[in-house]
């Protein structure tokens, strides 16, 4: 069982509608100015709501700020393209065909499918426009023979997108493919955005089965390539491939040649291959990635995230758990434009934890609060790179910390903490030694808990907050590793009142009793604590009841 960020990826998934891939949206109202053009996949009216149209003929007539309703059913075209969208419209799938007022919509139920049937892309998106894509089942694109993407290359089976502002969300992309031409290369299987005008958005989609290419020469982005501002959030990559039976990047995403920096953020990545960054492959960019969950991802390097010739990425609030191979590859960096980071991650159960060196030239990194659990290797770091470690926390590895013998690596660490390593390799500066009390590393809960080895024992960083958005510090100094350790939050009343909670920094916390209040289990009053016992009868302090430096406890008789 795998402990993962607390977020909805979709806005709702029924069990009876997972196996039909299905998306459930709330009736919603359609309102506004614009004009709503309703349509069938054998509609032959006027595309009004009692007369819906073909889809062609509603694309025909919307213009900016219209919307577009397609009815349940599998909409299929000839030539290049199954919907070529040149306006700033609101393409939206799931009507329920009826006239209803206000307007309903439910992808779940009433799927709107564009297929195209294995020969030509599903959607292009016309530059200089802002559409809307949503509810719809994009499947069995393929853009062979179209190119359109950087080198000549095929580009973007499902949607196609250059020099607009597309927001794509609550989508089902699968089944798509940008290239099966030999010798040719593909780009973004199910998705290709470039040179967006604004801030394209990506969000709450999910994104199977697709492949930037098959058989080709070389494969970028099997879900998605992204060249552009953007934001792409809340969404599944699921057993997307960078390339099949051929060389690939990016299984998931791949994020090529922009210094735009994308966020991309709360995303599960999850079973994608790819030779090099199963889940994101970073090649000559600069980017956000922060707060992901990648699982069970497959590559040759960097399972997790591979990032080559870096911009100065920011790499944080991942969690990374049973990547094959290595979970994290960096290779070159530009420190004298921005330096990479890479903070606040949890990275379990793979062969290496964080790689990192460079073959061209003199590189840097920051490593800074991060957990390393059960890797073979923790963090090596190899030929010209310098990499500076702060407050890291290694455990339960074979070697911990690796510093190649190759002209150029070297580790600048401070407060480390290590635990269980058969060798913990390079120690640094100020290293602690001790348990970091897990909570579940069983179930890969790698939060801290009382009287951990961590807790207090790391230094100011430029990090500020942990995982979990917990303030740095929490206590007299910052904790080691992804997490801050957080007492459990407590309140009580009653006649008499049983304690046994350690106090952490919530302010205030009162304990109000009619009888009497009594301690148990060592209970704890932490650095930035303010708690207050009264009680009506008396107050006992038992088992080794103490109050830190620097915390507040009040205590009275209120008869």
């Amino acid at each position: 069982m795998h402990t993962l960020h607390k977020y909805s990826v979709l806005l709702s998934f029924p069990a009876r509608k997972l196996a039909a891939l299905g998306i459930l949206l709330l009736a919603s109202s359609i309102c506004g100015a614009s004009s709503n053009f309703f349509v069938t996949p054998a509609g032959t009216g006027d595309c009004t709501q009692t007369s819906p149209c073909e889809l062609q003929t509603a694309l025909n007539l919307a213009t900016d700020h219209d919307k577009v309703l397609l009815a349940q059913g599998t909409y299929t075209n000839t030539g290049e393209v199954v919907v070529a969208v040149t306006h700033s419209i609101s393409l939206l799938g799931g009507w329920d065909n009826t006239n209803s007022n206000p307007v309903a919509r439910d992808p779940g139920t009433y799927v709107s499918i564009l297929d195209g049937e294995n020969q030509r892309r599903v959607l292009t998106i016309a530059a200089n426009t802002s559409p809307t894509i949503d509810g719809l089942t994009i499947t069995r694109g393929n853009a062979t023979g179209l190119g359109g993407g950087f080198s000549s290359s095929d580009a973007g089976g499902g949607i196609y997108s250059v020099d607009a502002t597309p927001v794509i969300t609550h989508n089902i992309l699968t089944d798509n493919v940008a290239s099966t031409q030999k010798d040719a290369r593909g780009m973004g299987g199910a998705v290709y955005l470039q040179s967006a005008s604004g801030s394209a958005t990506v969000g709450h989609n999910r994104f199977l089965n697709n492949t930037a290419g098959i058989a080709i020469h070389l494969g970028d982005g099997g879900g998605l390539f992204l060249s552009s501002p953007g934001v792409i959030h809340d969404n599944e990559f699921r057993n997307n491939k960078g390339c099949r039976s051929c060389t690939g990047q990016g299984g998931a995403i791949n994020v090529g040649w922009t210094e735009a920096r994308p966020l991309i953020t709360r995303n599960l990545i999850r079973d994608n291959q790819a030779q090099k960054g199963a889940g994101i492959d970073l090649f000559w960019s600069a980017a956000q990635v922060i707060g992901n969950d990648f699982v069970n991802n497959d590559a040759v390097s960097g399972s997790g995230i591979y990032a080559h010739y870096d911009k100065g990425s920011t790499i944080s609030n991942n969690t990374l758990l049973a990547n094959l191979n290595s979970t994290l590859w960096i290779n070159i960096t530009f420190p004298d434009q921005e330096k990479t980071i890479v903070s606040n991650n949890v990275i379990a159960d793979s062969s290496t934890g964080i790689f990192a060196y460079s073959d061209w030239h003199i590189a840097a990194i920051d490593l800074i609060h991060n957990t390393l659990v059960n890797n073979t290797e923790g963090i090596y770091i190899g030929k010209n790179m310098t990499a500076t470690l702060t407050n890291n926390l290694i455990a339960d590895h074979d070697k911990g910390v690796i510093l190649s013998t190759a002209e150029g690596a070297a580790i600048i660490s401070d407060n480390t903490l290590f635990w269980q390593n058969t060798d913990d390799g390079f120690r640094g500066n100020n290293p602690v030694d001790g348990d970091p009390t897990f909570l579940d590393a069983a179930n890969d809960d790698y939060h801290i808990g009382s009287g951990s080895a961590a807790i207090d024992a790391g230094i100011d960083s430029t990090t500020t907050t942990d995982l979990d958005g917990t303030p740095r510090p929490n206590g007299m100094a910052p904790d080691i590793g992804a997490y801050e350790y957080a007492a459990t939050p407590f309140s009580c009343s009653g006649d008499n009142v049983i304690v046994n909670y350690d106090f952490g920094q919530i302010k205030p916390v009162v304990c109000t009793a009619t009888g009497s209040i009594t301690t148990q289990n060592k209970v704890n009053i932490l650095p930035g604590a303010d708690v207050s016992f009264h009680a009506g009868s008396g107050i006992t302090l038992l088992n080794g009841f103490a109050v830190k430096h620097h915390a507040v406890f009040h205590a009275s008789i209120i008869p």
